[in-house]
């Protein structure tokens, strides 16, 4: 047993060795070349009698499109043949090439479809011959529903950009289309029994310029919108059938339906006339919980079902405020009439009633984790976006879920945090990120993970305005996240990222992709040292060196200038000494990315220093834990989220331990203040100090009041005392107050850099 266990180790090994080598993205599970290649002449003989039409259809266009080879039909022993096989794995397939053997077999019509997308991925131009690598592959999914998200509400696309989001997911065998058809910001779906849906819903007069947050707001006074018909909606589900991806659409309710109500105002609590918005966020003015709204909303689903033969109808269930539910008497009634607690027993109600609706006419609801909110409906799914923690509530339950949390999968924030990518909402994941995701969370149990779907990336296009900018969001991110709704075991992120840059950016240039290469830009890791922190700047190969220039000298960097990084180098920044810090600048431009990009460090007397937190920042805005206070890098606008810890707490405490007793007379931290997302200033910083850490004495305190900047800097100072330790307590408000973006919700507080004011005796 002991001989078998380790024959069965090695065989596991070798195979990992020869996968982290495989050219096909998602990873197979089993990759077996033979070290041999072919080289492909003008045409493929292939043997097509068994291969379903959809994916003959595909392998047609990729192998003429892509390599101009001409696809002969032959049956000849010697061709490429398919095979269907039966009692094998759910949609599995393998493909066997070498000179003596060209057989593709597959279990369902959705694996060949696969199949020929992974055979695709197996030829190369080498720059003089066309080769095909000779391999075994075999190859399942791991997850059934393997999703991208496209909103269409903020900005609209027309059927063919549809049409080629969905060729796209198609080529790293995504599976669901999740379609955000409804919103705010306009109604995209063509519904007979309510025309002004689309005559009104469809459209608005403004859009805001710029990001939301910018003060003042600026329009662009233009007519702007589109819908889709339902014949076009038809089609593009049947285009979707062709690529074995299930179209799931989204009406939201009960909340973002302010084009709804521009229509058809007496579905709302106030019956007031308000016109479709041209500025992203969340609106009080929701579906009334009346009959007369339930009965509209059933009449609309009634409508969609009959276009959308899937399986799940989305009904969104997120961020719905309360605010005119409190103040509504027919909301009221309904709370009393049907014995409910309280307002979020009423959205589980009213999400009820759909559940029920969709339920008798054979379809199931999926929703956003807050219909979680009062109780779950009995047949519902459950998509987890704000973090894991409504997924794993929902699969204790016994409820399907699909994982798609803001930290690993909003396609919508910032792949690096160099200011030459693209305006975006914030937040910061770059492709790393992504690749970490895993949609089972780890404290469910083996059972309890039975009920994960899948997962999905969410693409918000307050900030994509066109096909070109959507795309760039979207690869290679969703390549990443591919690799964990498909792979049972994927290979390390390295070894992912080198298969990348090797064989699959020149796959996306062929089929004329605008992907981001946003992965080329040099990066920085940074460590604390004994008298400072130290940093390591790289790109994305191992064969990139990147030339450091210098504008500010100072003994610190001396001998830097035209410096060269092979990336297994590393540059230190000191504390100075004296109580004045200076600006030092300098700029990396990499030989894999045309141009330059600059970090602006701040040497000051806190920079590297340890700081104990309490509570732990939010893992979605948590790069580089504690050193992100004291790294000297000060948080940019537009804000991301590798530039700032994010906290959704109450107080929130730090203590910084100095490298030895210094006269400290208080501290500078810098808060981001942007109350459109939901991100404000605290209202008091108490600093205190100590010898010990045991006994503190209270030096300042300060009330924090609203500056002209986002970015803004608090000083706290006060009595000059000497001390080995500096405590901050950063006391946010309570909640969100009422007129604001999300009012009675948990805020947010965004820290950037701590830096202690000292005024030694010289």
């Amino acid at each position: 047993m002991k001989l078998l266990a380790v024959f069965i180790f090695f065989i596991s090994l070798n195979n990992l060795a020869q996968r982290t080598q495989c050219p096909i993205l998602p990873t197979p599970i089993t990759y077996q070349p033979d070290g041999q290649k072919s080289i492909l002449e003008k045409e493929i003989y292939v043997d097509f009698t068994h291969l379903p039409t959809p994916s003959k259809a595909a392998f047609i266009h990729e192998l003429t499109q892509l390599y101009h080879l001409n696809v002969v039909e032959s049956t000849s022993p010697d061709a490429l043949r398919f095979e269907k096989l039966t009692n094998v794995q759910k949609d599995s397939y393998s493909i066997s090439y070498s000179n003596d053997n060209k057989v593709i077999s597959f279990s369902s019509d959705a694996s060949a479809f696969h199949a020929v997308n992974s055979f695709v991925q197996l030829i190369s131009f080498d720059g003089n011959y066309l080769l095909i690598d000779h391999a075994f592959v075999y190859d399942a999914p791991r997850f059934d529903w393997r999703g991208l998200h496209l909103d269409v509400s903020r900005h609209f696309f027309t059927v063919d950009e549809v049409k080629r989001y969905i060729d796209l997911m198609a080529l790293y065998k995504f599976n669901t289309f999740h379609w955000h058809l409804t919103d705010d910001q306009g109604w995209r779906i063509e519904i007979k029994k309510y025309p002004l849906l689309t005559e009104i819903g469809a459209w608005r007069d403004s859009t805001v310029v710029g990001h939301f947050s910018n003060a003042p707001r600026v329009y662009e006074k233009a007519k702007y919108g589109g819908f889709y018909t339902q014949e076009e909606v038809k089609e593009i589900v049947r285009y979707a059938g062709t690529k074995y991806i299930t179209v799931v659409p989204e009406i939201e309710l009960p909340g973002h339906s302010r084009a709804a109500l521009a229509a058809y105002p007496h579905l709302s609590c106030t019956g007031e006339q308000l016109p479709v918005p041209g500025l992203w966020g969340v609106f009080d003015d929701i579906y009334c919980t009346k009959d007369a709204s339930i009965d509209f909303l059933k009449e609309v689903l009634q409508e969609v079902i009959q276009l959308f033969p899937s399986e799940y109808i989305h009904i969104g269930g997120d961020e719905a405020p309360k605010t005119r539910w409190n103040e509504c008497t027919a909301c009221k009634k309904v709370i009393a009439d049907n014995k409910l607690q309280d307002e979020h027993a009423l959205q589980s109600y009213f999400i009820q009633q759909m559940d029920a609706f969709l339920t008798s006419k054979g379809k199931k609801i999926i929703g956003w984790d807050e219909i979680l909110e009062g109780g779950l409906s009995p047949n519902a799914s459950v998509m987890s976006w704000r973090g894991t923690a409504g997924g794993v509530a929902a699969a204790r339950q016994k409820h399907y879920v699909v994982v798609t949390p803001m930290s690993n999968c909003y396609f919508d924030y910032y792949q690096s945090g160099h200011a030459v990518e693209p305006l975006a909402i914030g937040g910061y994941l770059p492709l790393e990120k992504v690749y970490a995701f895993d949609p089972v969370p780890s404290e469910l149990t083996a059972e309890e993970a039975t009920y994960i779907l899948g997962g999905q990336a969410n693409l918000w296009t307050e900030y994509i305005p066109s096909m070109q900018q959507l795309e760039y969001m979207t690869y290679p991110r969703a390549i990443a996240l591919a690799q964990s709704l498909w792979c049972f075991d994927k290979i390390d992120y390295n070894n992912f990222l080198q298969v990348y840059l090797g064989r699959h950016e020149t796959y996306l240039e062929q089929h004329g992709v605008n992907f981001a290469r946003s992965v080329h830009l040099p990066s920085m890791s940074k460590q604390r040292m004994e008298k400072g922190i130290v940093f390591q700047i790289k790109g994305a190969r191992e064969s990139d060196q990147l030339y450091v220039k210098q504008s500010v000298s100072d003994s610190s960097w001396s001998g830097l200038e035209g410096f060269v990084l092979s990336g297994k180098d590393s540059v230190m920044l000191f504390r100075p000494n004296s109580t004045d810090g200076a600006d030092y600048e300098y700029k990396v431009s990499a030989n894999a990315f045309d141009g330059e990009v600059a970090y602006v460090f701040e040497a000051h007397g806190t920079l590297g220093l340890p700081v104990e937190i309490t509570p732990s920042p939010d893992k979605k805005y948590n790069h580089n834990g504690s050193l992100n206070l004291v790294d000297g890098v000060h948080g940019e606008l537009p804000w991301k989220g590798n530039e700032w810890l994010g906290f959704q707490s109450g107080d929130i405490e730090l203590i910084v331990s100095l490298d030895k007793k210094r006269m400290v007379d208080g501290v500078n931290i810098g808060f981001l203040d942007d109350n459109g997302s939901w991100i404000y200033l605290p209202e008091i910083l108490d600093v205190y100090i100590s010898k010990n850490k045991r006994k503190w004495r209270k030096i300042a305190g300060l009330a924090v009041n609203a500056q002209p900047s986002m970015r803004c800097e608090v000083s706290a100072r006060g009595k000059k005392k000497k001390a080995m330790y500096l405590k901050v307590i950063v006391h946010p408000m309570a909640q969100i107050p009422d007129g604001m973006p999300g009012a009675g919700n948990l805020l947010w507080t965004f820290i950037d850099e701590v830096k202690i004011s000292y005024c030694d005796k010289k």
